[in-house]
């Protein structure tokens, strides 16, 4: 008899499990189903999945978490507030610092920025140096204008990661704001190298040209990042015809010899015969600021713009791949640029392959 009740006793455990491994997957199916729904963009679609895995399993904290995600797509602050926080709560260690980068993004879109800038520190704490706890705070900061703290968290956010796009161009946009155009410039370049062909990358590449005195505009160039525009009442950070950008030493560079580069460059250029396209410019011009950038870094230099952004383009700069290069950065502002990648694809994989594995390929 005690044998038949221990039988049974297992067999309902079992049930039990099966049950509860049954609701988990599909729980899981209908995650990845939104999942696939928001990347195409289809919000609304996504967040009905969610609630169906939640109705399935209540305490999926994933479905909680990518349920945010989707109301913060929607810019439905309140709602990514809510789910964010549960997750938050949840004490889910590999969901936290998304909830809080979500959360943060929330509560700036309800205007709360000194509140989100509080949540992200707490984010820190809780959390340790994470990636994207430091470039929500730099975007924060960014946004009140504050851009010391700005280039104080980016920087924290490059170290940690350098694989992320965004963070190299808010890194661009906040050196050139704070006048530091040369090192603006390698920011830009670097951004571009990680997303060549998106609308940001156009404007983008627009205002590194205005900064190298190639493209000289009348008015700011406007810029597209992270879904929003970040012009913060159109901030005179370009040149003008009758503006010098800042040309003192800073960090240990001497901004003249940039600039003297440049403007004799484009002297030679436009004083020769023939007519020289915007990309020539370009092109040619670049390689006289690595070239002054790269006699520069000779001898004991310390900080990330000597130790890395020189080095890495230098290296380009000296390849057989530069002209590849100056292509791949600009399809998304010359058409040429992209007719040429069309006409050229085994030149293109060519430059990928060495970008990502290096010489010894």
């Amino acid at each position: 008899m005690k044998k038949i009740i221990l039988l049974i006793t297992l067999l309902i455990a079992s049930s039990s499990l099966f049950l509860s491994y049954g609701q988990n997957a599909n729980a899981e199916e209908l995650i990845d189903e939104g999942v696939g729904l928001h990347d195409e963009g289809k919000f609304k679609e996504a967040i009905e999945k969610y609630k169906e895995a939640l109705a399935v399993d209540p305490a999926s904290v994933q479905a909680t978490y990518e349920l945010s995600l989707s109301y913060l797509a929607l810019q439905d602050y309140q709602n990514a507030s809510k789910y964010s926080t549960e997750v938050i709560n949840s004490g889910n260690k590999q969901l936290s610092s998304g909830a809080y980068a979500v959360k943060s993004e929330a509560l700036a879109g309800m205007d709360r920025i000194d509140e989100a800038i509080a949540l992200l520190q707490e984010g820190l704490i809780k959390n340790g140096d994470e990636y994207l706890l430091h470039f929500n705070l730099a975007l924060n900061y960014y946004k009140k204008g504050d851009n010391n703290k700005t280039l104080g968290h980016i920087k924290r956010a490059i170290d940690l990661d350098k694989s992320h796009s965004g963070a190299f161009l808010l890194n661009a946009y906040a050196l050139n704001d704070n006048g530091l155009w040369v090192q603006s410039i390698l920011s830009f370049q670097m951004f571009l190298l990680l997303e060549p062909d998106s609308k940001r990358s156009k404007t983008a590449f627009e205002e590194m040209l205005n900064i190298m005195q190639i493209k000289i505009a009348e008015e700011p160039v406007q810029r597209s990042f992270i879904q929003q525009q970040m012009m913060r009442n159109k901030p005179d950070t370009i040149p003008h015809r009758d503006k010098i950008p800042p040309l003192s030493i800073e960090d240990g560079l001497n901004r003249n010899l940039v600039y003297h580069a440049i403007t004799t460059t484009l002297d030679s250029l436009n004083n020769a015969p023939g007519e020289k396209d915007e990309f020539t410019l370009f092109k040619t011009v670049n390689k006289e600021i690595m070239n002054v950038l790269t006699r520069e870094s000779k001898g004991a230099k310390e900080g990330v713009f000597w130790t890395f952004y020189i080095p890495f383009f230098s290296h380009i700069a000296e390849s057989g791949y530069y002209d590849t290069f100056c292509r791949y950065i600009s399809v998304s502002y010359f058409p040429e640029s992209m007719e040429w990648w069309q006409q050229n694809p085994g030149d293109a994989v060519d430059f990928v392959i060495w970008f990502e594995k290096g010489d010894e390929n």
